[in-house]
């Protein structure tokens, strides 16, 4: 008899009677009658008396009796058959199949269920509840049993195999799938709809989408709607968001109906891909068809809508939907929690107990999830406290959560409390949990714990071995790095491009950007495309590190590769053109962001409010500030950085009461910003003010706060009381500190102070020549010429080197460097002495006198006036002076403060020539107009 599968269904619950046929071909390999399916062979039975005084009833699966041997089975077995009481008993017969399949005697297991199936007592349900949710192993035991029903020639109905072609799926055993398939086919059930949505599935786990694609496309039932409902739902959960809208839209245009799954995954896919409009039509078709009575698409809408940050829309359905379950509570407060609502989010869970709707576990890690992204870390450590307090015990989720904030704020040491927390509660062998603790590890700079998490951890997954790798890269140990990529590959975890862009960071942090793109081009020629991720990461390494045309030119070569910038890398360029002041280039990125429509981006905005401001165009900085309609605390603290370093104090402390009115808290930055601004104004009772109220923000004063108001107090002349302030500090004064003092005490000429500033800087920064510079200048200035050269010498034994100025002015988007090290004299050198020399006698014949108390040299007043004409600023004025039109603003930094010689000679200049002249000395500018200055001669 041929074995052929037919085309007759079958239901489970009916009893199956057995052909003629069938019953000779049992007879032929087994024995000579049905009854005697569950006699075991005489030669299997041994003696063992132990095993015959259980009756069969009480046997259980797990008794150790029956892990001897199979022989010690069948002796049960024929015990079994010989109680006519038990023979047909249904827990018998299961203990006999259970205990056969766990013995690997699927034959047996399959004749016991045969003559169960026969006599009624056991159906096709049976098999199916018995092997289902027990594990791999129950469901290869399962297929077994199946087989060989299926040698014996038994029809098998089209539920038992969809079932075995899931357990394929689920196994991936394609070779036993593919004879299924070849099986229905024959049999004529390869086109009946479930078979054909289980052969869908089957294909596209066990070989490719592509297959399962083919499948679909071949089939002849295009207007089978529990198809193509099927196709769609398998797209979306195989992540082929596109390929399942686009299936939606087609399912619509031949006029079948979508169920509310279907739709429900479509909503997903839209919210995946952050398709707004595919979302809204979605919604129409929502709306038309009735589907919005069922609350899994309203759920589904709502999460669309919160993907999207459509947040209105969001709360719209939701308060327009009945029948609220726990399942729409949960999404609405995920939707404002996570899109930074967090007061509404607060108020929809006391609405949602209100209403008598029960608050679980995953509606707390909504809140404790949206409130570590946007909240403060003490907001969310309340937020699981109060979570424990309810008798909810965090899971891997909360903890995750948790670790977030604390990985951005560099809270390690309340990271340790949460570690111990999760290693107590057996939450650390998560590997999500693991992951995150690693990360945080990293973040915070504690590799030694870090490499403590990584390696106690049985599974680690590609963010685990990622997170490790970028740590050891961005510490600059970069063979440990290699080290763990070959574990990487050893454990069979492949690296992504994450995992490269990590190595390549690394290597540019540390000044290594070379090296980074040479990376960069072996991935390439590896198969490995790179992507903006990895060029960003090369031209952030080089701002970082002061390299602003190199950042410049791999943003060029970027492009060229093909690759398009994100709001990151424009950002990152700005930061390069803030950098060396290229008010050019930088109007030229602003076009260039435009266009793209990423100047309206947050990131970017507030990367063109610095760069104008650091450019000199305060006007337009203050433009783009004012055009934000959404503005973060950094764009706020951008702006007074701005208003200060242009020494318009008065502005930044105007914008930063006007920022606390507005709700926007102000951090340590903001207090450093508006400080400079009081520092470089002289607004002393101002500063005092600000400087006492920080705490009532919350804000403890760093040494950042505490040089601004060192600095302003010696600048306006209150020396004493600046000695005084720097002794009561709760902090060890740095060498910023010292210095700020040292500067004022030779603009107010206090050398007994100044001494005592000196002392302790030649202590903190031996290697400094600033330092020796000064105090050099301020014994010269009391020409005290032997104390000058006892400095000096102690320079020269220390083996510390003079480091020269340098300026540079751009014309025509060509950088002109002066006094630069290791570059040779400006070309046109001769021609900007000249000019100079005749713009000097110009001023003399107005009244100039050269200030020479800054020549620290003891020769000469003429030899000190001819030093002074070689300052670099001067020379890059009298080069604009040359090389621009009549009406053009003068453009020139200069690395160090300027000299009061060559403020002078700026005021001079502008006076003369009618001209604008913009100096940006080190942080601060200076605007000089008709022989006026900004700072208004307080720098």
């Amino acid at each position: 008899m041929e074995q052929t599968l037919s085309s007759r269904s079958f239901r489970p619950s009916s009893p199956y009677k057995p052909s003629d046929g069938m019953r000779k071909r049992w007879r032929r390999t087994s024995s000579p009658g049905p009854q005697t399916l569950l006699q075991p062979s005489p030669a299997a039975v041994e003696t063992s008396p132990a095993v015959l005084t259980f009756p069969a009833p009480s046997l259980a699966l797990d008794d150790p009796i029956y892990s001897i041997s199979l022989s010690s089975v069948k002796q049960v077995h024929t015990r079994i058959l010989k109680a006519a009481e038990t023979r047909s008993s249904k827990s018998a017969i299961d203990f006999l199949i259970q205990i056969y399949s766990k013995f690997g005697d699927f034959r047996s297991a399959a004749a016991v269920f045969f003559i169960a199936l026969h006599f009624d007592t056991l159906s096709w349900s049976y098999l199916i509840d018995s092997f289902d949710g027990a594990g791999e192993t129950s469901t290869r035991e399962l297929l077994e049993i199946f087989r060989e029903l299926h040698s014996i020639g038994i029809t098998l109905s089209v539920g038992i195999l969809r079932r075995a072609l899931r357990n394929c799926a689920e196994l991936v055993d394609f070779w036993l799938g593919s004879q299924i398939h070849a099986h229905v086919t024959k049999a004529g059930l390869a086109n009946e709809t479930y078979i054909r949505c289980s052969l869908l599935d089957f294909y596209a786990r066990c070989c490719s989408s592509e297959s399962a694609d083919r499948l679909f496309e071949e089939s002849s039932f295009t207007e089978d709607s529990i198809l193509w409902n099927n196709f769609i739902v398998l797209n979306v959960e195989r992540g082929k968001w596109i390929e399942a809208l686009e299936l939606f839209r087609m399912m619509q245009l031949v006029g079948l109906e979508a169920d509310e799954v279907t739709v429900a995954k479509a909503l997903h896919a839209c919210g995946r891909l952050e398709a707004v409009k595919q979302g809204k039509a979605i919604h129409g078709h929502v709306i038309r068809s009735g589907s919005f009575l069922y609350a899994l698409v309203n759920n589904s809408l709502i999460s669309m809508y919160s993907k999207n940050s459509l947040v209105k829309l969001a709360r719209r359905v939701f308060e327009y939907m009945g029948g609220r379950t726990l399942v729409s509570w949960n999404s609405i407060i995920s939707c404002c929690s996570l899109n930074g609502f967090l007061e509404d989010a607060l108020e929809l869970f006391r609405d949602m107990v209100a209403f008598g709707a029960e608050p679980d576990l995953v509606t707390w890690n909504c809140l404790i999830s949206g409130h570590s992204h946007h909240g403060s870390p003490h907001q969310t450590f309340e937020l699981l406290r109060k979570m424990q307090e309810e008798g909810f015990q965090p899971n891997s989720s909360s903890i995750t959560s948790v670790l977030r904030p604390i990985t951005h704020s560099g809270l390690v040491e309340l990271g340790k409390t949460i570690h111990g927390y999760a290693i107590r509660h057996g939450l650390d062998r998560k590997v999500f949990v693991g992951t995150a603790l690693t990360d945080m590890y990293v973040r915070c700079r504690n590799l030694s714990n870090a490499r403590s998490v990584f390696h106690s951890m049985k599974q680690r997954n590609v963010l685990t071995w990622n997170s490790m790798i970028s740590g050891c890269a961005h510490e600059g140990l970069f063979d440990e790095a290699l080290q763990l990529m070959e574990q990487m590959e050893g454990e069979g975890e492949q690296p992504d491009l994450t995992t490269w862009n990590g190595l390549i960071s690394g290597y540019s942090i540390h000044g290594r950007s070379s090296q980074a793109v040479v990376l960069i081009h072996q991935l390439k020629a590896n198969g490995v495309v790179p992507n903006v991720i990895s060029w960003t990461a090369v031209i952030s390494g080089c701002c970082r590190n002061g390299r602003y045309e190199d950042a410049i030119y791999f943003f060029r070569e970027m492009l060229s590769e093909g690759v398009q910038p994100n709001s990151v890398s424009v950002a990152c360029l700005l930061r390069a053109c803030a950098g060396m002041a290229l008010l050019g280039k930088g109007r030229e990125l602003h076009c260039f962001a435009a266009r793209r429509d990423l100047d309206d981006d947050i990131f970017v905005a507030t990367a063109l409010i610095d760069m104008y401001a650091k450019s000199g165009s305060l006007a337009e900085a203050n433009r783009v500030f004012e055009k934000l309609e959404h503005r973060n605390l950094a764009s706020w603290n951008a702006m007074i950085m701005g208003f200060a370093a242009h020494g318009r104090g008065e502005a930044a402390i105007s914008l930063f009461d006007r920022m606390c009115e507005e709700g926007i808290k102000p951090d340590g930055i903001t207090f450093t910003a508006v400080l400079s601004g009081c520092r470089q104004s002289g607004l002393v009772t101002q500063g005092w003010k600000l400087f006492d109220g920080m705490k009532g923000f919350g804000v403890t004063p760093t040494l950042e706060h505490y040089t601004c108001m060192v600095d302003l107090l010696a600048r306006c002349g209150y020396l004493d009381e600046a000695w005084d302030f720097i002794q009561s500090m709760p902090l060890e004064a740095d060498a910023g500190i010292w210095g700020s003092l040292l500067a004022a005490c030779r603009t107010h000429r206090n050398v007994e102070l100044a001494e005592m500033a000196a002392k302790q800087l030649f202590q903190l920064e031996p290697s400094n020549p600033a330092n020796y510079v000064s105090m050099m200048s301020i014994y010269a200035c009391e020409n005290r010429w032997e104390d000058a050269e006892d400095v000096r010498d102690a320079k020269n034994a220390a083996g510390v080197e003079s480091r020269g100025g340098w300026s540079w002015i751009e014309i025509n988007q060509t950088v002109h460097a002066f006094g630069v090290e290791g570059r040779p004299p400006h070309p046109d050198t001769g021609e900007i002495y000249f000019e100079l020399y005749r713009l000097v006698s110009e001023m003399r014949r107005r009244g100039y006198v050269p200030d020479t108390s800054c020549i620290a040299h003891h020769i000469g007043e003429e030899e000190k006036e001819k030093l002074l004409l070689s300052h670099t600023e001067k020379l890059a004025m009298a080069y604009g002076l040359i090389c621009t039109g009549e009406g053009t603003a003068i453009r020139v930094i200069k690395n160090t403060r300027v000299c009061s010689d060559c403020h002078t000679v700026a005021k001079y200049m502008s006076q003369m020539t009618g001209r604008e002249i913009l100096l940006r000395a080190g942080s601060r500018f200076h605007h000089f107009r008709d022989g006026r200055c900004s700072c208004n001669d307080f720098w």
